[in-house]
């Protein structure tokens, strides 16, 4: 295991713990009508998720392929991957359920964002289809049977084919990142700074609650 996956082992569960912190803010500050307050957390909160993505980057620049199934999520949590996070539509979602009441004009524009969103994820995933179709190839299929033997030099084939596809994923899962984060900035400017509050409440909430039903299916399956 590389140093950059360690380092990211240890830094997750502290920026797990600093996650519930911030979501007992927000929850907190929901009650309160001071604007600069909200802004102030709002900022920080957002730092926080790029962080995230920033520390994980370094684990896909060594291994994209952790970073597609992390072992550091529960096999639960696994299932809600998206290319290495959530969907973004998923930020659409939370911020038509979590309790904002939008006005027309806020309706409008969260449908419009919710098509342009929805139209950049079906370019995403046809893109990953056609990694898809070429590892699935008959070419990729003879030099992964090959088990490492050198014929004709094939094998040195195999390593570059390999390496081209960890640099296509690579670059796959940044843009995902790159989505994600634009998705939710485009809610948070169409949200008023009291709705964003909630907004993410509702996205942190549903992140560790999801954790946590994972841990509990853990628990349940091995005892």
């Amino acid at each position: 295991m590389d140093n950059s996956t360690l380092d990211f082992q240890t830094f997750f569960p502290k920026w797990l713990t600093q996650l519930e912190l911030y979501l007992h803010q927000l929850l907190h500050l929901l009650q309160s009508p001071d604007e600069s307050k909200h802004k102030q957390l709002i900022r920080r909160v957002m730092a926080h998720y790029h962080d995230y993505i920033l520390a994980k980057t370094q684990v896909s620049s060594r291994n994209v392929f952790l970073v597609l199934s992390p072992p550091w999520l529960s096999s639960f949590e696994r299932t809600f991957l998206w290319l290495g996070g959530f969907k973004p539509s998923l930020a659409l979602h939370v911020a038509k359920r979590c309790g904002v009441e939008l006005t027309s004009d806020q309706a409008e524009r969260m449908e419009r964002l919710t098509v342009e969103t929805k139209d950049d994820e079906i370019a995403m995933a046809e893109r990953l289809g056609r990694l898809e179709v070429q590892v699935l190839s008959p070419a990729m299929l003879a030099l992964t049977r090959m088990g490492g033997r050198e014929v004709n030099g094939m094998i040195d084939e195999a390593d570059i084919a390999v390496e081209k596809l960890a640099e296509d994923m690579e670059f796959l899962v940044g843009c995902a990142d790159y989505l994600r984060e634009k998705t939710v900035a485009k809610v948070v400017g169409i949200l008023t700074t009291a709705q964003t509050v909630r907004f993410l409440a509702g996205m942190i909430q549903l992140q560790l609650s999801i954790r946590r039903w994972g841990q509990l299916r853990e628990i349940d399956g091995g005892s």
